[in-house]
C-alpha cells in the first residue's frame, strides 16, 4: 500500500491531482490530508513491510500544537528512514532542488513528484516498484545517456592552435563527469554539489565573480548528483541576478545535448535572453565560441531578465507566503524598519533565486524612503470637545499569524515609534497552534478586554483559509462579523495579498472599514506601488482613527437600547417609544458619512434629534392641552404627563425662563418651548442645547431673513445631538426608577397603616 502525506489539497489540485483523479488509484493509494486522517491509521499498518510512504516535509506543521510532541517520533522515523529498511520512503517538497536516491529513501522536488506520480503508480500496479519512475517518469534512462555522452566528450582532444586570448576567461567544470578547460591560461574552478541548492549556487557566484573581472564565463549544463536537473541553467540565472562586476558578461553553457532536450526545464527561459548561449561541449566548439556574443549593458539586464517566466518556488506553502515576505522586504525598505526577522527575510531574498530574480527586474533602488512626517496619522477628532466622547484613547490590535516575520516591527515602527500610540497590541505566531474557532475566540476576547477601537486583521489566519472555497469560511471574515456584532463602530482594516474584487465586495458587505493589499510580485511592475500602498495604509489608518468615535457611540447606544428594552418588557417604558428610539439610533449611525470632514452629517444629526423629540413626547402631553377662554381668545396650556405641572414660558431667543405658565393661542405646542421645557426638567439645558435647537430649526425651516445663513452640520453637531439624546434617555430611565421607588415606599407605608 502507498501512503501519501500532504496537507495541502490546493497544492495537489494545482498539479492536476483532483479528488476524481486520486479516486482512480484508491485501491493502492491512501491520502492523509491532516491530523484527523493520521489518527485514523495504525502505525503498524503504515510501517508494514513492502509499503511505500510519500511524505511532504511540511506535513508536521498541520499537527495541532498539543499533539506535536506525540507526533514528533513518527515524523523523525520517516525523515531518517534508517530504521525502516523494509519500507520505501519518498521525501518531497519545494525545498528539494535536486533528485536523489539513497538506500530505501528518495528525495524529489514536489513538481517532479506529482508530474511522475501517475507513471509510478502504473508501474507499481504491474509489480514494478522503482523510484526511477517517480523521479524521472518514463524517461528514466536519460541520466545514464547523459553520463555516456559527457564521458565521450571528455576523451576528445583539440590539437589545433588556440589563437584567442583566454587569460581573462572563467571556466567551471563538474567535479564528476566534467571536462578540462581548453586553455591553461583561463581561470578554472570545479563544481561539486550532492544536493544543489540556491544558497550553494549563490555562494559560488559571490565567491567567484565579485572580485576578479572576466570577459567571458563558461559553465557546464550538467553538474551535481543528478545531471538531468540541468543545473547550469539555474546557475546562469544566479549570475545574472547577482550584483557583481561580471553580472553582464557573456555566459556560455556547454552542453552534451541540444536545446530541444531542455525545453521542459523550469529554467529554460535563460536561453531566450541575449548574452547567454548554449554551445556544444566539444573542445573545438568551445574554443570557437569565444567572442561570439557580446556583454550586456547595465540597462539591458533588467529588460533581458524580464523575458524569463520563473516559476514560484514550491518550498513555500502558497503564494500568500511569498507575497507576504516580498511585501515585508519592500515595506521595510520604504519605512526604514529593521529587526532580526526582517534581516532573515532580507538574507533569504539575497540568496533565493526567485527573490533574486524579483529584485533584478524590480530593483530595490526604485523604492524611495518615506520621510517620517509622511508616516504620521491625522486625527480629526483632536479639535472636538472631550466631553462629547466617552473614549478618545486609540487602542489598536494587530492580528497576523506571520506578524513575527517582520510585520510586527514595521507596524510598531509606524504606530508606536512614529505616531507615539501607546495602545498597540498584537497577536501573532501563537495563532499557528490554534484551531480556527480558537483563533476567532481569542481575537474577539482581546477586542473586548482591551477596549480596542481599531483592528488590523490579516485576511488568512489559518491553514484551512488557503483551501477555502467560500469567503464566509475564512477565519478573518468570521472574526470581522463577530466584531461588528459586538460593536459595529470598531474599525476593522483587512490586510491581504488578494485583490480579487469579489473578496473586496464581500468584506465591505460584512463591514470592513479599509483594505490594504500586501504587495505581491505582480504588483511591483509599477515602481511606485510600494509607496502608494503605504500611503494608502496611512490614509486608511487616519480615517479609522478619526472614526473611532463610532465605537463609543455604538457602545452607549447598545447599553441604552438594552436598558430601554428591559424597561419595555417590564412595562415601565412604552414599547412603541422603545422601538422608535432603536430605529432612530440605527438610522443615525448608518447615515454617518465615512469621512469626518464630509459636509453631509445632516441626516445623522436629524435622526439623533428625532430621539430627543420622541423623548419630549414621552414627558409632555402634546395632544391634550388644557383650553381656557380669555377675552374671546382661546388659550392652550400643556402639562407634563402624569402630573399637574404646567409647561413654563421661555424666552425663545435666549433660552431663559420667564417664570410663568406657558399659555398659547395655538393648539399645537411651540417647537422651541417643548424642548426648552424638556431640557429644563431633565437638567440638560445649556448654551449648547440652545444652539442645537437653533440648528435643527434652520435645517428644517429655512427662510428668507436678511443675511440668513444655514451652517453645515459638523461631526461635533452630531456628537452633541447624540450626547443630549443619551442624557435625556438616562434621565428618563432614572425618573422611571425613582417613580418605582416612591411607589414601592408608598405601598409599604399603606400596608403598615
Amino acid at each position: 500500500m502507498i501512503y501519501l502525506f500532504d496537507d495541502k489539497e490546493s497544492r495537489q489540485q494545482s498539479y492536476g491531482w483532483t479528488d476524481e483523479r486520486f479516486g482512480l488509484w484508491s485501491d493502492s493509494l491512501i491520502r492523509i490530508k491532516d491530523f484527523a486522517d493520521y489518527r485514523l491509521l495504525n502505525e503498524s499498518d503504515i510501517f508494514r513491510e513492502g509499503n511505500i510512504i510519500l511524505y511532504h516535509e511540511s506535513f508536521a506543521t498541520c499537527i495541532p500544537y498539543e499533539n506535536r510532541r506525540a507526533y514528533q517520533a513518527f515524523h523523525e522515523t520517516i525523515s531518517d528512514g534508517s530504521s525502516l529498511q523494509d519500507i520505501h520512503i519518498v521525501i518531497f517538497s519545494g525545498s528539494i532542488t535536486s533528485r536523489a536516491i539513497s538506500d530505501n529513501t528518495a528525495h524529489v522536488h514536489v513538481t517532479d513528484m506529482y508530474a511522475n506520480l501517475e507513471c509510478f503508480l502504473g508501474h507499481h500496479q504491474k509489480g514494478e516498484t522503482d523510484f526511477k519512475y517517480l523521479l524521472w517518469g518514463e524517461e528514466y534512462e536519460v541520466e545514464q545517456k547523459l553520463i555516456e555522452l559527457i564521458e565521450g566528450y571528455s576523451n576528445d582532444i583539440y590539437e589545433g592552435d588556440i589563437e584567442s586570448d583566454w587569460s581573462k576567461v572563467f571556466f567551471a567544470s563538474a567535479q564528476k563527469y566534467g571536462i578540462d578547460a581548453p586553455s591553461d591560461d583561463c581561470t578554472q574552478e570545479k563544481l561539486w554539489l550532492s544536493k544543489v541548492s540556491d544558497k550553494d549556487l549563490d555562494n559560488y557566484v559571490k565567491e567567484w565573480f565579485t572580485k576578479s573581472e572576466y570577459k567571458a564565463l563558461y559553465i557546464p549544463l550538467c553538474f551535481g548528483k543528478i545531471l538531468s536537473d540541468y543545473n547550469g541553467l539555474r546557475l546562469a540565472i544566479h549570475i545574472r541576478c547577482t550584483l557583481s562586476i561580471n553580472q553582464n558578461k557573456p555566459i556560455y553553457i556547454y552542453s552534451p545535448v541540444r536545446t530541444s532536450f531542455l525545453v521542459r526545464s523550469q529554467f529554460f527561459d535563460i536561453l531566450k535572453t541575449r548574452g547567454v548561449k548554449l554551445i556544444n561541449m566539444h573542445p573545438k566548439k568551445i574554443i570557437e565560441s569565444l567572442g561570439s556574443i557580446n556583454p550586456l549593458t547595465e540597462n539591458d539586464i533588467k529588460h533581458e531578465m524580464g523575458k524569463i517566466q520563473l516559476p514560484v518556488p514550491q518550498n513555500y506553502e502558497d503564494s500568500h507566503s511569498i507575497a507576504n515576505e516580498w511585501a515585508i522586504y519592500r515595506w521595510s525598505k520604504a519605512t526604514d524598519s529593521e529587526d532580526s526577522a526582517i534581516e532573515k527575510i532580507t538574507n533569504t531574498i539575497k540568496s533565493n533565486l526567485y527573490f533574486k530574480y524579483l529584485t533584478t527586474i524590480y530593483p530595490p533602488s526604485e523604492i524611495k524612503l518615506i520621510k517620517e512626517d509622511k508616516l504620521k496619522f491625522r486625527d480629526q477628532l483632536s479639535g472636538i470637545s472631550d466631553g462629547l466622547l466617552e473614549q478618545k484613547d486609540i487602542n489598536i490590535l494587530y492580528v497576523d499569524d506571520e506578524a513575527d516575520k517582520g510585520w510586527y516591527e514595521i507596524m510598531a515602527n509606524i504606530i508606536y515609534d512614529v505616531n507615539k500610540i501607546g495602545g498597540f497590541y498584537y497577536l501573532g505566531e501563537d495563532l499557528k497552534a490554534l484551531s480556527q474557532q480558537e483563533i476567532i475566540n481569542q481575537v474577539v476576547n482581546r477586542v473586548k478586554e482591551d477596549s480596542i477601537n481599531i483592528v488590523l486583521l490579516d485576511f488568512r489566519l489559518h491553514k484551512k483559509d488557503h483551501d477555502s472555497h467560500s469567503i464566509e469560511d475564512i477565519t478573518s471574515v468570521q472574526i470581522l462579523k463577530k466584531i461588528k456584532e459586538f460593536n459595529a463602530g470598531i474599525q476593522v482594516i483587512i490586510f491581504s495579498a488578494t485583490n480579487k474584487v469579489w473578496n473586496l465586495l464581500a468584506l465591505q458587505k460584512y463591514g470592513a472599514d479599509g483594505f490594504i493589499i500586501k504587495e505581491g510580485p505582480e504588483n511591483s511592475k509599477e515602481p511606485s506601488f510600494t509607496i502608494q500602498t503605504i500611503e494608502n495604509f496611512i490614509n486608511t489608518m487616519s480615517l479609522c482613527i478619526s472614526n473611532r468615535y463610532k465605537e463609543s457611540l455604538c457602545k452607549i447606544v447598545s447599553d441604552l437600547n438594552n436598558n430601554l428594552e428591559k424597561g419595555a418588557k417590564a412595562h415601565k417604558i412604552d414599547k412603541d417609544y422603545q422601538k422608535s428610539v432603536k430605529l432612530f439610533y440605527r438610522m443615525a449611525y448608518s447615515s454617518l458619512p465615512r469621512f469626518v470632514d464630509d459636509p453631509c452629517f445632516d441626516h445623522s444629526f436629524m435622526n439623533f434629534f428625532r430621539i430627543i423629540e420622541a423623548t419630549a413626547n414621552e414627558f409632555i402631553d402634546v395632544d391634550n392641552p388644557e383650553v381656557k377662554e380669555k377675552n374671546g381668545t382661546m388659550k392652550y396650556s400643556f402639562k407634563f404627563r402624569g402630573t399637574d405641572e404646567y409647561l413654563k414660558d421661555y424666552n425663545e431667543e435666549e433660552f431663559s425662563e420667564i417664570g410663568r405658565k406657558l399659555s398659547m393661542t395655538n393648539k399645537r405646542l411651540n417647537f422651541k418651548q417643548k424642548f426648552y421645557n424638556l431640557f429644563a426638567r431633565l437638567g440638560v439645558y445649556s448654551s449648547a442645547t440652545f444652539n442645537m435647537v437653533e440648528k435643527r430649526n434652520a435645517l428644517t425651516h429655512p427662510n428668507s431673513k436678511v443675511n440668513y445663513k444655514v451652517e453645515p452640520v459638523s461631526l461635533e453637531d452630531v456628537l452633541l445631538a447624540a450626547s443630549i439624546s443619551f442624557q435625556c434617555i438616562r434621565k428618563m430611565i432614572e425618573n422611571k426608577e425613582l417613580e418605582d421607588k416612591v411607589a414601592c415606599q408608598s405601598h409599604r407605608k399603606n400596608n403598615w397603616l
